[in-house]
């Protein structure tokens, strides 16, 4: 069996679900082949991991929790000629693996490589376009959001197959097979809390706050670190590119394979709405005060789905976010009983991986 992916490189999201359903997928097939197409953030995730190949893809400018679309245009005109140039790129080096199938999350490339060696290509991201209908009833998104929108049902439509990963339970669809949410580690599968805390060298609770691979969560990052020292807090930030000096309760971690540990440990998170921290928030129970990225369909419909176990926060200004902050401490013990009562299985990954599985050996 050999399977093709193609990551999105924006943030570490992409990479780390693909990772937990290829996991899966060896528990199955233990002698499946996988080639990693993908960019910044996947390929760094994913070249010491497995056979990678480097393409090109989306730029997503952005300091200010804010999507823009002339942003998005002037860094990514040359979009659909990149596509094109990436398919014809590979296709030599495709054949020559010789996939079984081919998944992609929203990547383009991955349809045009499927249809001309005729393989299947699956679709598999967490855009759920029934649960957008159903936002726009009573939110009215702007016309960004629905270009958003648009195009990423145009890439499921355009796919064999389309595998949404929700956050919540949904009614079967003809159109859509839905899984639940995937995580890569379950809590009992990690050390108990009082080992961890040793084997990390924390001599007390975290908050932790989770930036992502993007550039959106910067100034975020920048007002809590000036802010921090307000509270009686150990706060420890994980994310590329923020550049945040250490302080005495403040600890910054580009990026860390032992995330979920420090997860596990926490007291609460604070985050921005990308669909796999908030799965591993809601599976480990966590408190958690998500921003998420203004004008950003995707993390939009993800705080909307899991709303009332959240706290959401929309202003980043240094005092407004001091504000939240401590409201959000305050509330922590609270949230902490609700999430106690979420009993989500999280089984996406397996789904998935039968899923690719059914439809590789057809």
């Amino acid at each position: 069996m050999r399977i093709l992916f193609f990551v999105t490189g924006i943030g570490y999201g992409d990479a780390t679900r693909v990772h937990a359903v290829i996991d899966e997928i060896l528990k199955k097939e233990p002698e499946a082949r996988f080639l990693i197409a993908g960019y910044d953030c996947a390929l760094v995730y994913f070249k010491r991991k497995y056979k990678t190949i480097k393409i090109s893809g989306y730029r997503m400018p952005g300091r200010e929790m804010r999507f823009t679309l002339g942003s998005f245009i002037a860094n990514n005109y040359m979009l659909p000629l990149v596509w094109l140039f990436t398919a014809v790129k590979l296709k030599k080096e495709v054949r020559k693996f010789n996939p079984d199938i081919i998944v992609t999350d929203f990547e383009p490339a991955a349809i045009t490589i499927a249809k001309s060696i005729r393989k299947k290509c699956i679709a598999l991201y967490g855009f759920d376009p029934e649960l957008y209908e159903q936002y726009s009833r009573e939110h009215k998104p702007n016309k960004l959001m629905g270009m958003e929108s648009l195009f990423l049902r145009k890439v499921y439509d355009m796919s064999d197959y389309s595998i949404v990963v929700s956050l919540i339970k949904r009614k079967k669809s003809l159109i859509y097979n839905y899984v639940e949410p995937i995580v890569r580690i379950r809590p009992q599968q990690l050390l108990s809390e009082a080992k961890l805390m040793k084997e990390l060298n924390l001599e007390r609770r975290p908050i932790l706050v989770m930036l992502g691979g993007s550039n959106f969560g910067i100034a975020l990052a920048k007002s809590l670190a000036k802010v921090s020292m307000e509270f009686n807090e150990m706060f420890i930030l994980f994310g590329s590119g923020a550049e945040i000096e250490q302080q005495k309760n403040l600890r910054y971690i580009p990026f860390s394979e032992d995330f979920l540990k420090y997860l596990k440990v926490s007291k609460g998170i604070i985050t921005l709405a990308g669909q796999n921290t908030l799965s591993e928030g809601l599976v480990f129970r966590k408190p958690m005060l998500v921003f998420p990225i203004q004008n950003h369909v995707e993390q939009q419909l993800n705080c909307y789905a899991i709303k009332d176990y959240i706290m959401i926060g929309r202003n980043i200004m240094p005092e407004a976010v001091k504000k939240t902050v401590a409201e959000f401490i305050e509330r922590i013990p609270a949230m902490r009983y609700d999430a106690s009562k979420l009993n989500l299985s999280a089984e996406g990954a397996s789904q998935a991986a039968d899923i690719i599985l059914r439809l590789a050996k057809k």
